[in-house]
């Protein structure tokens, strides 16, 4: 086995996403090298994934996940995107920008003439505008969420950060420059705009004409008609989803690409993506003609692997047997590993009602969860440097974690089970009887299965009854009042100094069990409106140490990550953040040697 070891990343904001037939490459591609001579290269690289993307459109709050994150690398575009070490680069083959105000925050783009949809429609005004419309929180059904009474909007993101306290942006249909003004400073407005849905296709499956540029879809829009908007909307939310287990893809015509490769086929949860001819960009033109993603579990990764039939492996929860394994390989097969940005932790359902509505009984679970011996035995083993993870927005790996953490006395912990703490707790909380608590985990992850194994052998002596919950559809189930009362999955990280405000404020698209607390959205409103970076670590200070007062949930631990790939493949980079390991897998390619 050849390893690599990745270096520690500079600090990072945890961001809001959420976790959680064989055969070997085929075919060749003579490609010229530097020396004028020829190299016999495969035309087709197999990655695995652990789970089935999907959805084509991630933006949405049932479809925002890592695993749709991984294909959507590849077939959209937009100004940014953040690299391998979580620093911002511009993609100006899509576009460019400039703010040209402070005050109002204005920020002028431009997208690129030669930017199309692979069906070669081209990309400009009306997709922003769409973009901005589903992103923007600013149009409300009439209906009220019956947990915390707010309008429900017609367009169903998985964030309005950013995007909630912008204008209308401004342009004209066909038109390549618009100018977005903000009605308050935004802490990540040069992250905001990434990637887009193609306008036109929402507007043909809603009814609409696409002519004209989307001149129809933009007047309604503009006209904020909210009845008229609706079945973009009722599109935009589901119309680009796949069925379950990827049995095949949506029509073609549904899911054009704007990036360097678009979506070919599907079948038994495997997707197969090629070479887009319409690309017009350089810098991330693809290099190899086919990328297969195969959804294999953990379990089976490695032998996939060794086997030949993939190429490339990004376990989402590796075990020391993962190591272990690939370790046995040999040289055939290169490793990567380092300190992921993404982290494991148990959400709380708390709503009126709910088993963790009080404050104690939350306190009292997790001081009997043993996270110091989910350490010992899920981390350390794979990456020596793991430990216990006590803070949200930060972790142990990064420069500001020790100086936030030592600034926020109720978030620090051993992690070491307390039994007989929580036990006086559930007391004080009036409890004579074993709390129940059905513990929800992917049913297809052996490591969840184990944590959930665990904290019921723990919490148990602590007065709990824990019952495992596994479920195929447990992402799904997430927003879903009164499913679960506990839930183990994982966030990864996105560079982002705002992008977590949606999984811990009130109203907040990804605060699945409906915590809420005054002070903490009083000290996000500060976060995202701040544009001093010198204020970061004061407020994210402060934001620790009242989300461990009022025991939002209980973090765990930051995961070991590892990615391995046949040695033959070059180009595979680690990347710790959200954006995930086919960031860059344009410049992938596989020697036949």
């Amino acid at each position: 086995m050849r390893n690599k070891r990745t270096m520690s990343l500079a600090a990072l904001s945890i961001g809001a996403l959420m976790l959680s037939a064989c055969g070997s490459a085929g075919g060749t591609a003579e490609t010229p090298t530097e020396g004028g001579t020829e190299e016999s290269l495969a035309s087709t690289i197999n990655v695995a994934i652990s789970q089935t993307p999907d959805a084509y459109n991630g933006d949405t709050a049932n479809a925002n996940s890592v695993y749709n994150t991984y294909v959507d690398n590849l077939v959209h575009s937009g100004f940014v995107a953040f690299n391998a070490e979580g620093n911002l680069e511009r993609d100006e083959d899509f576009g460019t920008y400039e703010k040209t105000s402070d005050d109002p925050l204005t920020v002028k783009y431009t997208i690129s003439d030669d930017a199309v949809w692979s069906d070669g429609t081209a990309i400009d005004y009306d997709d922003f505008l769409l973009q901005w419309a589903a992103a923007s929180g600013k149009h409300p059904s009439g209906e009220k969420d019956p947990d915390s009474g707010d309008d429900v909007d017609i367009f169903q993101a998985a964030s309005n950060n950013g995007w909630g306290q912008t204008e209308m942006p401004e342009g004209e249909p066909g038109g390549k420059e618009i100018e977005l003004v903000y009605t308050e400073p935004y802490a990540d407005w040069e992250a905001l705009v990434d990637n887009f849905m193609p306008a036109h296709v929402a507007a043909e499956q809603a009814g609409l004409s696409a002519e004209g540029d989307g001149a129809e879809l933009i007047e309604l829009i503009q006209g904020g008609d909210i009845a008229a908007l609706t079945p973009v909307a009722d599109f935009w939310n589901t119309g680009w989803n796949y069925e379950a287990d990827l049995p095949s893809l949506p029509d073609a015509a549904l899911i054009p690409s704007s990036g360097p490769y678009k979506l070919d086929n599907a079948t038994n949860g495997t997707l197969t993506m090629v070479k887009n001819e319409n690309y017009w960009g350089e810098a991330k033109a693809g290099q190899t003609e086919t990328i297969v993603y195969k959804t294999i579990v953990d379990e089976e990764v490695v032998q996939a692997l060794q086997n030949g039939d993939v190429d490339v492996i990004d376990p989402s929860s590796p075990t020391v047997d993962t190591k272990a394994a690939l370790e046995a390989i040999g040289e055939s097969v290169t490793v990567e590993t380092g300190e992921s940005l993404t982290f494991s932790h148990v959400d709380l359902d708390q709503r009126p009602g709910a088993v963790f509505e009080d404050l104690k009984v939350r306190q009292a679970f997790a001081k009997c969860i043993p996270r110091a011996d989910m350490v010992d035995k899920f981390v350390t083993p794979i990456e020596p440097n793991g430990s216990v993870l006590n803070l949200h927005e930060y972790q142990p790996a990064q420069e500001d974690y020790q100086t936030v953490l030592d600034g926020a006395p109720a978030a620090q912990s051993d992690g070491v089970a307390d039994i007989e703490g929580a036990k006086a707790l559930l007391a004080e909380a009036g409890k004579t009887e074993p709390v129940q608590v059905s513990m929800m985990h992917a049913s297809t992850s052996q490591l969840r299965a184990d944590q959930v194994a665990l904290v019921k052998a723990s919490c148990d002596q602590a007065g709990f009854e824990i019952t495992a919950q596994p479920d195929a559809e447990w992402s799904a189930k997430l927003s879903q009042p009164g499913a679960w009362d506990a839930v183990v999955f994982g966030w990864a990280g996105s560079g982002l100094v705002a992008s977590g405000e949606s999984i811990y404020v009130s109203d907040g698209a990804q605060n699945f069990g409906g915590y809420a607390d005054e002070e903490v959205d009083r000290i996000w409103s500060e976060i995202v409106t701040n544009t001093d970076p010198e204020q970061v670590v004061p407020l994210k200070t402060e934001l620790e140490q009242r989300l461990a007062e009022t025991q939002y949930n209980v973090v765990l631990y930051a995961n070991p990550g590892i990615a391995a790939y046949n040695s033959n493949v070059e180009g595979v980079v680690l990347n710790p953040t959200q954006t995930g390991l086919t960031w860059n897998a344009y410049e992938w390619t596989k020697s036949n040697g």
